[in-house]
């Protein structure tokens, strides 16, 4: 399942990991990468040394293609350009602000860019500043989001018809299931982020791990504020997990290090590594997309 936009990245599978900020460090984004996807660093509270290491290490675990995540609003966002283009890598995604800001920089030192896009309006404005790609993120999705509530069924297709560039999709989307639908609704891609925090490789705490795969798809609040959104696990289901999770591991003191997390957490059945998540996907949607057109029944030449 290589399409044009893998050519152009340099990747094997159009699965993207989910710039996440705090976990998303390199053995995860090293992980996505070695099984074939793109992996991005969540870059968002490092210092650029600390980026600096993250991409370090990174390579140390994969000789494979990786970017990072860069917040446009960010105190930190100059630096992160800086280092990324240091460090001479290929692809990054941009989010959480003007994608003019920083888009004719990145590409001046070639650069792929990618914008998370929340609606068609900012779609368009993104396509118009010259980005690469746009990823059309749904309501669905965990962590940092919109406010505005478009379903990512509904904001891909309106934005492959808003758009010049191609479009990834992303909110919802978990298994090879979602993989075809993104394809079918005219999305080149998929970014996730809620299904790889329960990967073997992600550095957050196996409690909440174990927290995602008890969690059904109701168990997310959508948190909102005069500047954005976030999604995360609801306080209800959080004390109710805990206290299970607590009595199958007594001895554990681990800190939960996020609650942030998407409706697609209702999918995520047990933990395991990122490669053999990302197989699974690809191989249930090839088997996925030649049904469609079994199913759909013809139209009668009139």
């Amino acid at each position: 399942m290589k399409n044009s936009f893998c050519h152009t990245i340099g990747i094997q599978y159009p699965i993207i990991l989910g710039g996440m900020a705090r976990v998303g460090t390199a053995p995860l984004a090293a992980a996505v990468s070695n099984a074939g996807g793109l992996g991005l660093l969540g870059a968002a509270t490092w210092s650029a040394s600390e980026l600096k290491e993250q991409i370090h290490r990174t390579r140390e675990l994969t000789n494979k293609v990786f970017g990072v995540n860069i917040p446009v609003r960010s105190k930190r966002a100059d630096d992160i350009v800086s280092t990324v283009i240091k460090e001479q890598l290929t692809v990054v995604s941009t989010s959480a602000g003007d994608p003019r800001v920083y888009t004719a920089q990145l590409k001046e030192n070639g650069i792929f860019v990618m914008h998370v896009v929340p609606n068609v309006e900012f779609a368009v404005k993104a396509d118009n500043s010259g980005v690469d790609a746009v990823i059309a993120e749904g309501v669905e999705s965990g962590g940092v989001t919109s406010r505005d509530e478009i379903t990512t069924f509904v904001l891909v297709p309106r934005v492959v018809d808003a758009v010049s560039c191609p479009v990834i999709a992303a909110g919802g989307i978990g298994d090879g299931r979602g993989l075809a639908a993104a394809l079918a609704l005219g999305a080149v891609a998929v970014q996730m982020g809620t299904v790889f925090l329960a990967a073997e490789e992600c550095e957050v705490s196996r409690e909440f791990k174990e927290m995602l795969v008890l969690a059904k798809e109701t168990d997310t609040t959508l948190l909102r504020s005069e500047k954005g959104a976030v999604r995360t696990i609801a306080d209800a289901f959080y004390q109710e997990a805990k206290n299970t999770v607590s009595k199958n591991q007594p001895q554990s003191n681990t800190t939960f290090s996020t609650r942030g997390c998407g409706q697609v957490a209702g999918l995520i059945r047990d933990i395991r590594p990122v490669s053999v998540l990302v197989q699974e996907m690809i191989r249930d949607a090839n088997k996925i997309l030649p049904k469609i057109r079994e199913n759909l029944p013809g139209v009668e030449e009139r």
